[in-house]
Parts: structure tokens; C-alpha cells; sequence
């Protein structure tokens, strides 16, 4: 699981509700690189744990404040690793 910001700081997660379905996510970490494919999206309330559930399948989740300069609601996005 993933979060960031959306309008402050360096806000890595500006445009994340312009992700699509299909499309592709890139991690490099510790010169390991994995490349997930976005599955879904949903907005949730900022009380809605379940999104850190873990899963049966390798998967990983992108989380913002929605809509931007608010923090009424999340932006999730759920992704599916490319074997």
C-alpha cells in the first residue's frame, strides 16, 4: 500500500484519478523492479480500512485524498502484479 499527496508537498499522487484500467505502474525498489497493472478504482471514506487488506494474490493499492484540497474522501486504486 502505497499513499501520497495530492496538492501538497511535491504531490506525487496529483492526477492518480486519470489512471485508467489497464494501465501500468512501475515500483523500483532496492534495484528490484515489479510492474503492476491498475485492475480498479474506488473513492471510500477515510474510515474504510479494508482497503489494507491483504489478498490471496499479489496485488498492491494506491491511496490520495479525494477530491484534490480536501480530505473528505480517499482515491483508491487497486493493481495487480504482471507475472
Amino acid at each position: 500500500m502505497v499513499a501520497g499527496h495530492r496538492v501538497t508537498h511535491d504531490h506525487p499522487f496529483l492526477d492518480i484519478d486519470k489512471l485508467q484500467p489497464g494501465d501500468l505502474v512501475i515500483f523500483d525498489v532496492g534495484g528490484t523492479r515489479s510492474t503492476y497493472r491498475m485492475t480498479s478504482s474506488d473513492v471510500v471514506t477515510p474510515d474504510a480500512v479494508w482497503i489494507a487488506n491483504q489478498t490471496s494474490t499479489p496485488t498492491a493499492t494506491l491511496y490520495a485524498c479525494h477530491p484534490p484540497h480536501s480530505k473528505k474522501y480517499r482515491y483508491v486504486v487497486h493493481l495487480a502484479l504482471i507475472a
